[in-house]
């Protein structure tokens, strides 16, 4: 199914521009909040089976798809700033938000700190576990947890075609909602004539060195939204992230925890049907008391 939408562009606070995508529909506000890398095409596997429930609007994150790539503003108060001046244009006073991965701490900074304007926060398989610290993933400094991705975030190809070729071979379980992604992503055309992510592995570096030690329980505990926390069953860290989300629920007035069998990281390519059947679901849940906050 070929996904309609109208594309708008949108000055932020600093004068970048985004680019933001509505896909129409009626009823409350979804804004889709992609994950680092992606673009806000990533979320048309799942469009289909919500657009029928909601208004529902996008935007490429700043640094990725065809918003601008600036070498600065990659805070979360950056990110808070660019996602208001979305809700702004589209004159979206408060919204449901949906983030995947990287997305999710976008979407849980902003609902910590822009409290009037969310009406719930769905975290698809992200900021549900901290990089680092006493809950975190790694043991490491920072200096090394970068050391271990130098020159692997901003690989060259030949082609488009060869691009097309390694994501075909690599990014599994391989789909038709995978086939389409690639199919209309529109790699950068490098300096030294290669071809790349849009997302550049300078820029690749600067969010990953802003989110390394940030501890996601203390956003969690400024929350009042209701929040669903979606984790991914398949990733390495599933056991590691329930008992994360144990934490991060024990202050919040309303959440919800769906396991997805056999769902993976990017799970709107692989269960897109599921997972908007759980985004209604709890929406349709949620106590009055909590959508009247």
């Amino acid at each position: 199914m070929e996904i309609q939408f109208e594309e708008h562009k949108i000055c932020s606070h600093d004068g970048t521009m985004l680019t933001g995508y509505d896909y129409g529909g009626s009823g409350d506000t979804l804004v889709l909040i992609h994950y680092l890398g992606g673009t806000a095409k990533a979320w048309h596997p799942l469009i289909p089976f919500l657009k029928n429930h909601y208004r529902i609007v996008g935007y490429d994150l700043r640094g990725h798809g065809n918003s601008n790539q600036p070498d600065h503003g990659y805070t979360f108060e950056d990110t808070a700033y660019d996602l208001e001046s979305v809700m702004n244009h589209f004159e979206i006073k408060k919204a449901h938000l949906i983030g995947s991965s990287y997305g999710c701490m976008v979407g849980l900074y902003f609902t910590a700190m822009r409290q009037d304007r969310v009406l719930s926060l769905a975290n698809i398989d992200g900021a549900i576990i901290n990089d680092s610290g006493e809950h975190g993933l790694y043991d490491e400094t920072l200096e090394e947890h970068l050391a271990k991705f130098e020159g692997q975030l901003d690989p060259d190809y030949e082609s488009v075609e060869e691009y097309q070729k390694v994501y075909k071979e690599q990014w599994l379980p391989w789909n038709k909602e995978r086939a389409n992604y690639i199919a209309d992503y529109e790699p950068r055309l490098k300096d030294n004539g290669k071809v790349g992510n849009i997302t550049t592995g300078e820029t690749m570096m600067k969010i990953i060195s802003e989110i390394y030690y940030i501890d996601f329980l203390t956003w969690y505990k400024k929350v009042q939204s209701p929040i669903l926390f979606l984790p991914a069953e398949k990733e390495d860290h599933f056991q590691k992230s329930l008992t994360f989300i144990d934490l991060a629920k024990r202050g919040l007035p309303y959440s919800q925890t769906v396991v997805i069998p056999s769902s993976t990281h990017l799970m709107m390519f692989d269960h897109g049907k599921e997972l908007a059947e759980a985004i209604v679901k709890f929406h349709s849940e949620i106590p009055i008391s909590q959508k009247t906050l």
